[in-house]
């Protein structure tokens, strides 16, 4: 909870700076975002090891299901990258590329989900 706040308020008070400097310097305004943004995320960075902790107490309770909980932490990883990369390209004002971006991260994510689809395909089919 008192990450979140501490974020919320770097990221208003840091808004609030790119906002004046968008008007004079749109190149310092672009890098203060991109600081911005890296600086929480790297803030965020100390929960990995909770998270982590809790996939694997996950993944044991499954009986061993690390394979399966392997593509899911790869598609959110896929998600997130994506996600901030397209963000950053939208505040450079460079929409198509931010768009290109999401697509390339949509194929990544079926494709590392295209084993385990396949599984699920094969199994069911099995049944029937």
């Amino acid at each position: 909870m008192e990450l979140i706040l501490k974020c919320a308020g770097a990221a208003v008070c840091s808004a609030v700076c790119i906002l004046l400097l968008r008007r004079t310097n749109p190149e310092f305004s672009f890098a203060l975002s991109a600081v911005t943004a890296s600086v929480l995320l790297l803030a965020g960075a100390s929960l990995f090891e909770e998270l982590l902790r809790a996939l694997r107490e996950m993944s044991a309770l499954l009986g061993g299901g690390a394979i399966e909980m392997r593509p899911v932490l790869k598609c959110l990883g896929i998600a997130s990258v994506s996600r901030f990369g397209a963000d950053l390209c939208r505040d450079a004002s460079q929409s198509a590329v931010a768009s290109a971006v999401e697509t390339v991260g949509g194929v990544c994510a079926l494709a590392v989900a295209a084993p385990v689809i396949l599984g699920l395909m094969t199994t069911i089919g099995g049944l029937l």
